[in-house]
């Protein structure tokens, strides 16, 4: 394990210097001026790597540890694009999913509802607005029931109508992902994309399994359950299950270090289409430079060409909504997430947990920045704002 709190490889100082400043200015442990602990940042150009640093501290003890490079996050939404997005887009490949299948041939239970019209492109593009969602830990529901739940839930509107991020149709997709390939998403995922792509430390971290050895020193603890009253009754729901795995990566029986920090993946046992995922810096540059490649890696194929290309497509133009949506991933808009000098054709994805990543095609750029925000628990918000000052120092030097 890399014990330096700042570590440079192929850093040009020159070319980055006021983003070490933003991250600097905004890294400690007050919450009041700071927004995060700690942080990884990585640039990534043309296949080289011009900056992976590690900043601040991984926890908040009397005596905090340095970051390394080498910390494992959990990545929270970025588990929309990077796993089940990437499934979807595989299952296409394959001949088993098409954009245009509707909701209800995987699904009869869903056959007179609503929802079963709705298609899969509908699902990956947020262009679903679903009302009457209720956690599922609070009614019993398992990843079996998860279409039978939805039966519960009303669209405000029809489907492609209108653009509203959610975590639900992504639950569902994680759902057909399962019942499709015969596999549960983190055994799909595993083997389709993360161990082709040589990311050693990207997996879910299920609940059914004890944490891997290799990476146990090197996972940031997340948001104290007890900050917020959804974590209290998740903690509570957790109780009466009498479940090992889950008293075990609770830090003073509170803080989450190990398991997935959203609630409705955790209910699911880490395993979901909307979360669960933990990552390194490195194994997402890795993810990026696939795209990048046009869907492979270091000789190894995991998506076609078409597939990548078609989801970086805007599927949401004149929709009306809060952002602009390819297959999952979400598009360049000035003044949004991805800050104001962002060039068009950049597409990224952020989690709530403090991750994001940025991939700007035409530039061969790759830009991942990953935090531990949520030590500080989710009433910090500095995060959203420093992530826009961040990528517009990143996107200055294009």
């Amino acid at each position: 394990m890399m014990t330096s709190g700042e570590i440079n490889i192929f850093t040009r100082q020159s070319n980055f210097s006021t983003a070490f400043d933003v991250i600097r200015k905004w890294c400690g442990t007050d919450p009041e001026k700071h927004a995060y602990p700690g942080a990884v940042f990585l640039v990534a150009r043309q296949g080289e790597i011009l900056v992976h640093k590690a900043f601040g501290y991984m926890n908040l003890n009397a005596d905090p540890t340095p970051m390394t490079v080498d910390c494992v996050f959990d990545i929270a939404s970025l588990t929309k694009v990077i796993a089940t997005t990437t499934a979807i887009l595989i299952l296409i490949d394959q001949g088993e999913i098409g954009l245009d299948d509707s909701v209800r041939h995987f699904a009869p239970c869903l056959l007179d509802h609503p929802l079963g019209s709705a298609r899969i492109v509908h699902l990956l593009t947020h262009t679903l607005e679903f009302e009457g969602w209720v956690p599922p830990f609070k009614v019993g529901v398992y990843r079996d029931d998860i279409p039978f739940f939805m039966r519960n839930l009303k669209l405000s509107r029809p489907p492609g109508t209108g653009v509203r991020y959610s975590c639900p149709g992504f639950i569902l997709l994680g759902w057909i992902v399962e019942k499709v390939s015969g596999m549960r998403l983190d055994d799909f995922t595993r083997e389709m994309i993360f161990t082709p792509l040589d990311m050693k430390d990207t997996m879910f971290l299920p609940l059914d399994k004890s944490l891997p050895d290799n990476i146990r020193a090197r996972i940031l603890p997340t948001e104290p359950r007890s900050a917020v009253l959804r974590g209290k009754e998740i903690m509570a729901a957790f109780a009466g299950l009498n479940k090992r795995e889950w008293a075990l990566r609770h830090i003073a029986g509170d803080i989450p270090c190990g398991v997935v920090h959203d609630e409705n993946s955790a209910w699911f046992g880490g395993v979901a289409g909307n979360a669960g995922l933990f990552s390194t810096a490195m194994d997402l540059f890795k993810f990026g430079q696939m795209y990048l490649n046009g869907g492979t890696y270091k000789g190894k194929s995991i998506l076609s060409n078409a597939a990548v290309r078609v989801a970086q497509r805007n599927w949401t133009v004149n929709l009306p909504g809060d952002d602009e949506r390819g297959l999952g991933w979400q598009l360049a808009v000035p003044g949004g997430p991805l800050g104001d000098l962002v060039p068009q054709g950049c597409f990224g994805h952020t989690g709530f947990t403090g991750a994001v990543i940025w991939i700007y095609p035409k530039g061969e750029l790759i830009v991942v920045f990953l935090t531990n925000r949520l030590l500080f628990t989710r009433s910090n918000k500095h995060i959203l704002r420093v992530r826009r000052l961040l990528a517009n120092t990143v996107f200055k030097e294009i």
